[in-house]
């Protein structure tokens, strides 16, 4: 429903239309770039107003990371980046039973275009490697950052401090231009 606003899930407070979904806003991106600036040839990655799926990678961080695997698993994207995500499970009786069944499904995405960071001292780090098993990320498209929080965020209070580390972190940048690479 995020990525195509086609469904409605089980809380309207969180249905998006057609128009709100993650789809039709970068087909509408990519159609107003290409006008503002056409020596940059944004209309490169359409074809005939749909995305030209082969031609794009999608990268995320949290729920981002979730709708870039989604999306990967639909269409055959150029590549996909995840940072500290998806760990979608399945809950019974209060506790996590297993994880969600759509990260095992075989994805239209080759698995060599799959890349995957997160940090082992995340909250839900052990979830992490399951979905990344189960994603079929090849283990060496997969950087688990150990270093401690950048002195600037040291006295970061949050639940999860070290969430989302691998994405901002210049400690990590060889990591973030592996993963980056070059798309076939």
């Amino acid at each position: 429903m995020r990525v195509f606003g086609d469904g409605i899930s089980i809380d309207p407070s969180f249905d998006n239309t057609r128009a709100e979904s993650i789809v039709n806003r970068l087909v509408k991106l990519l159609v107003f770039l290409d006008r503002e600036e056409p020596r940059q040839n944004w209309a490169g990655y359409l074809d005939n107003g749909a995305l030209n799926w082969s031609r794009i990678a999608f990268a995320g961080q949290s729920q981002g990371a979730g709708m870039a695997a989604y999306i990967a698993k639909g269409q055959p994207v150029a590549r996909v980046i995840l940072f500290s995500s998806p760990w979608d499970f399945v809950v019974s009786n209060g506790k996590i039973q297993m994880l969600a069944p759509w990260l095992a499904t075989p994805p239209q995405t080759p698995s060599d275009r799959w890349f995957g960071g997160y940090h082992e001292r995340e909250n839900q780090a052990s979830l992490l490697a399951k979905s990344y098993a189960a994603l079929r990320i090849p283990p060496q498209n997969i950087r688990v950052f150990k270093g401690d929080l950048p002195p600037s965020l040291g006295g970061k209070k949050d639940a999860n401090p070290f969430h989302g580390e691998g994405l901002y972190d210049p400690a990590y940048e060889q990591d973030r231009t592996f993963f980056l690479g070059r798309s076939p």
